[in-house]
C-alpha cells in the first residue's frame, strides 16, 4: 500500500522523529494531527507535522511554558 500523508512528531531539538504515522487518506491524518494538544514528553518543545502528497506541510509546535505556534 502507498502512503500518501504522513503525521510526525519531534521532541526538542532531536534530529530523528519520536514518532511516525502514514496514512491513505486525509480525512485519518487530519484526525491524527489534530490529537496531538501538548508538548507531551518533551523537554522544551514539540513539532508536529503533517506533510500531504502535494508537498504541503502544516506544523503545530508546543512549549512547555504553554505557548503555541504554527504553520
Amino acid at each position: 500500500m502507498e502512503y500518501t500523508y504522513a503525521v510526525t512528531a519531534t521532541n526538542d531539538s532531536d534530529m530523528s522523529t519520536t514518532w511516525v504515522g502514514r496514512y491513505d487518506n486525509a480525512l485519518e491524518a487530519v484526525t491524527i494531527f489534530n490529537q496531538f494538544n501538548d508538548y507531551g514528553d518533551a523537554k522544551d518543545h514539540r513539532t508536529i507535522n503533517l506533510s500531504e502528497p502535494n508537498g504541503k506541510m502544516h506544523t503545530k509546535i508546543f512549549s512547555r511554558n504553554g505557548k503555541v505556534g504554527g504553520k
